[in-house]
């Protein structure tokens, strides 16, 4: 990345609306009972499990991307 580059100051604007957002819910929930805080809950549990998938396919674990075992490479094709 260049020295110039603002891709980084620009990522602090979307987190900040995602904390506040959150924020906003978790108050909105203090005020209805109960069940808002299982709908809360629901919505957080969804948007995490989304937030996990999105980063497990753009970023791949090191492992995936690791050399073959020395054991099953070096071994010679029977032929089957």
């Amino acid at each position: 990345m260049s020295q110039d580059s603002t891709r980084v100051e620009l990522l602090a604007i979307p987190v900040i609306v995602v904390i506040l957002g959150i924020l906003a819910l978790v108050l909105f929930a203090a005020t209805k009972g109960p069940w808002a805080w299982i709908v809360l809950g629901i919505g957080l549990l969804i948007l995490l499990v989304g937030g996990i998938r999105y980063a497990s396919k753009r970023y791949p674990h090191m492992w995936d991307e690791a050399p073959a075992d020395e054991i099953v490479a070096s071994r010679p094709d029977d032929g089957a």
